[in-house]
């Protein structure tokens, strides 16, 4: 009876058009007609930053041949367009930190064999700066790192990396700009800490400026290994 009260109470609601789910699609997320629209980051992708391109015979975007990473690989998981924008949008600002369970699951249905396979030894989220953290009151990548930790049996590092200063938004800026925004922004805070292979989370990637920033700081800290997994990624291109 509880549970039926709750339901008509606080109805879940597809997490692309927060319209109210039947019961059919509560474990999927999204409601029938978003789910046809939803693109996700599946071949052919990038195989350095995971980014769809639009050539199954290149190996990876303009970005990544010209460009080079301090992470060895990233994966995506939704192309940031359409109603995903206002999904992410929701889940960073309004709250909608039950979105978690439908992020993990498409992560574990796309890349559960790959995490799986880099026996990676921890799972670290891409830190905010304390004082934003605390005025929205949570890390929407540490929201996703600590589920994924939860299922998938690898620890959570949340707090070996940390932002040293505020930083601006990064929508609008060039790589060059994202790049100088975000020098010397991290600083490593795990000593004595010996990891090898490290599992880097963030909510989307654009330029990669932000995961080569904070994999640096973790390899400068004895790191070998950073891999990336980013919930939404662009469209690259090939050349």
């Amino acid at each position: 009876m509880k549970k039926i009260i709750s339901a008509l109470l606080y109805p879940k609601r597809c997490i692309a058009c927060d319209k109210v789910l039947d019961y059919s699609r509560y474990k999927i997320g999204f409601c029938e007609k978003c789910y046809k629209k939803i693109k996700y980051a599946m071949e052919p992708v990038c195989k350095k930053c995971g980014k769809v391109i639009d050539d199954y015979n290149k190996e990876f975007c303009q970005d990544c041949q010209n460009k080079k990473h301090y992470f060895s690989q990233s994966k995506g998981i939704y192309v940031y367009e359409g109603n995903i924008k206002l999904c992410m949008y929701r889940f960073k600002y309004s709250n909608r930190r039950c979105y978690k369970y439908t992020f993990t699951r498409d992560i574990l249905r796309m890349h559960g064999e790959w995490i799986r396979s880099l026996e990676v030894d921890g799972i670290v989220p891409v830190p905010m700066y304390k004082k934003k953290q605390k005025e929205r009151g949570y890390n929407q990548a540490e929201i996703i790192a600590a589920q994924l930790s939860k299922e998938i049996k690898i620890p959570l590092y949340n707090n070996i990396v940390y932002r040293t200063r505020k930083t601006i938004p990064m929508k609008g800026l060039s790589d060059t700009q994202r790049q100088k925004n975000l020098k010397n922004a991290f600083n490593f805070s795990g000593k004595g800490l010996q990891l090898k292979r490290v599992l880097l989370i963030d909510d989307i990637y654009t330029t990669g400026a932000t995961l080569d920033s904070v994999a640096k700081v973790l390899h400068d800290a004895g790191v070998k290994e950073v891999y990336g997994l980013c919930m939404c990624v662009g469209k690259g291109y090939s050349s």
